[in-house]
C-alpha cells in the first residue's frame, strides 16, 4: 500500500509539472506572437477633422484600428485651400513615419497622376469620395448616387401629387468631389422625373454663405434640399433664426445637431450614411494594403438610412446613429 501511495504521489507531481510546462509554453507563444505582430502607424486626413460629422467615422476607425493593429493619428485640419495643400499634408505625414494614410480628397477633379505615383497606391485608402482615375486607390465610399435618389424619394413621398407645383432650391455642397457630383445627379434624375421645379442650385464654389440668403429672398422656394452635412446644418441655422418656418428642409447629414433638429421636426427627412462602417472598413483596408502591398486596389460602397421623425428611435436606426453608446 505504501508503494502504491508513493507511485500516486510521483504521478501527481509529474502531471503538475506537465501542466506547468504547458502553461509556460502557451504563455511564451502568446507573448512572442504579440511581439512579432507589427502595428502600423497610419495618419487620417480629412477636411475640418474636429467636425461633429466625423464622430461616428472616428469611432469606426478606432474600433478597426484595435482589430487590425493600427496606430492612428487623426491629423488636426481646418478647411483646405485646395488639393495642393492636402497633398502637402499627405506627403508630410509619410515623411514623418506614417506607413499609410486614410484620406478624404477635398477635390477629385484636380487630382493628378503625378501625385498618385509619388504617394503610391499601397499607402493610401480613399474615403467618402473617389478620384476621377477610379481604381488607382482602394476606396471606401458612401452610395452617393443612391443617397441623392433617397432624398428625392423622401420629398416625393411627403408632397405626393403636389410635387409638380413645388419649387425647390438645392444646396449641393462640394461639387469638386466625385461623391458630390454623383449625389446631385441622383437627386436631379429622380426629382425631375417627378415634375418638380428647381429654382436654384448652389455649390460651395458659389460662395454659398452669401448667396443662400440672397436666393431665398429673390427666388423663394417651398423646399430646400441640402446634399451634405454642413449645408444641412447651414439651412437649420437659417431656419432657427427666423420667426416662422419659410421652407421644408430635406437633406443628407450625420451630425448630432442634424439628428436633433430632425427630432424637433425642423428637418423633414435625413439621409444618413453609415459613417461607422466607413471608418471601420477603411482601417481594415489600409491594414490589408500594408500587409500585402501588391494586392489590387478595391472599391467598397457602404449603405445608408433614410431617417424621419417617425422611425428615428427604431433600434436599428439608433445603432447606426449612435454607435458609441452601443
Amino acid at each position: 500500500m505504501k508503494r502504491t501511495g508513493k507511485n500516486n504521489l510521483i504521478y501527481l507531481m509529474a502531471l503538475i509539472l506537465v501542466i506547468i510546462a504547458f502553461i509556460a509554453f502557451a504563455t511564451y507563444g502568446m507573448l512572442d506572437g504579440s511581439k512579432d505582430e507589427e502595428w502600423y502607424p497610419v495618419s487620417v486626413i480629412v477636411e475640418n477633422s474636429s467636425s461633429d460629422r466625423f464622430t461616428s467615422f472616428r469611432e469606426g476607425l478606432e474600433r478597426g484600428a484595435e482589430d487590425y493593429h493600427i496606430r492612428l493619428n487623426v491629423v488636426s485640419t481646418g478647411a483646405f485651400s485646395g488639393i495642393e495643400e492636402e497633398y502637402q499634408i499627405i506627403h508630410r505625414e509619410i515623411d514623418n513615419g506614417a506607413k499609410g494614410v486614410i484620406v478624404e480628397m477635398c477635390d477629385s477633379s484636380n487630382y493628378t497622376d503625378d501625385s498618385a505615383v509619388e504617394i503610391g497606391s499601397d499607402k493610401m485608402i480613399l474615403v467618402e469620395t473617389d478620384v476621377e482615375a477610379e481604381g488607382m486607390y482602394a476606396a471606401i465610399l458612401p452610395q452617393s448616387y443612391e443617397m441623392g435618389e433617397a432624398v428625392a424619394e423622401a420629398v416625393i413621398a411627403d408632397y405626393g401629387e403636389k410635387i409638380e407645383d413645388t419649387d425647390i432650391g438645392i444646396l449641393a455642397g462640394n461639387l469638386k468631389q466625385t461623391a458630390g457630383q454623383q449625389c446631385l445627379k441622383g437627386f436631379m434624375d429622380k426629382i425631375e422625373s417627378a415634375g418638380a421645379s428647381i429654382l436654384w442650385n448652389l455649390s460651395d464654389e458659389d460662395n454659398v454663405n452669401n448667396t443662400f440668403e440672397w436666393c431665398l429672398e429673390k427666388k423663394r422656394v417651398d423646399i430646400v434640399v441640402s446634399l451634405d452635412n454642413d449645408r444641412t446644418e447651414q439651412a437649420v441655422d437659417y431656419l432657427q433664426a427666423q420667426e416662422q418656418t419659410e421652407f421644408g428642409l430635406y437633406g443628407i447629414g450625420c451630425s448630432e445637431k442634424n439628428v436633433y433638429y430632425l427630432d424637433k421636426g425642423v428637418i423633414g427627412a435625413l439621409v444618413v450614411p453609415n459613417e461607422f462602417n466607413i471608418g471601420y472598413l477603411s482601417a481594415a483596408a489600409i491594414a490589408g494594403q500594408l500587409r500585402e502591398p501588391l494586392s489590387s486596389a478595391k472599391t467598397e460602397k457602404v449603405g445608408f438610412l433614410t431617417i424621419t421623425k417617425d422611425n428615428l428611435y427604431d433600434e436599428e436606426n439608433q445603432k447606426i446613429l449612435f454607435p458609441i453608446v452601443q
